[in-house]
């Protein structure tokens, strides 16, 4: 079962929502980000500050669009490979499945060595 595309989609789709958060306020997540580079913000004047939270709100919303679309995508394809899994074989399907079943289970036993 596709339980990891899952769970990198609900992942990615936590992320994308963090990112609009991120987005909508970048003043207080710019002095957040600052802080935990260790970073002093005193030199910068207002609008040196203002074309930062500018830069940033723009580059969350990349990402949240960008992050958005992959989560979309991965739940698009774990419900496609459930369906697969789930979706009833062929009777061609079933032969190469036991046919290859067989070749494993020559494949794992010992060879025997005769001298």
């Amino acid at each position: 079962m596709p339980i990891g595309l899952a769970i990198a989609s609900i992942l990615a789709l936590f992320i994308s929502f963090w990112a609009l958060n991120v987005a909508r306020d970048p003043s207080v997540w710019r002095l957040w980000w600052m802080d935990l580079l260790g970073v002093l913000d005193v030199d910068s004047d207002r609008e040196q500050r203002r074309a930062q939270e500018v830069q940033m709100t723009v580059i969350c919303y990349a990402v949240f669009v960008l992050l958005l679309a992959t989560s979309l995508s991965g739940a698009f394809w774990t419900v496609d490979l459930v369906r697969e899994y789930k979706r009833e074989k062929t009777r061609f399907e079933r032969q190469i499945d036991s046919s290859s079943r067989e070749i494993d289970k020559v494949k794992r036993k010992p060879q025997r060595i005769s001298r």
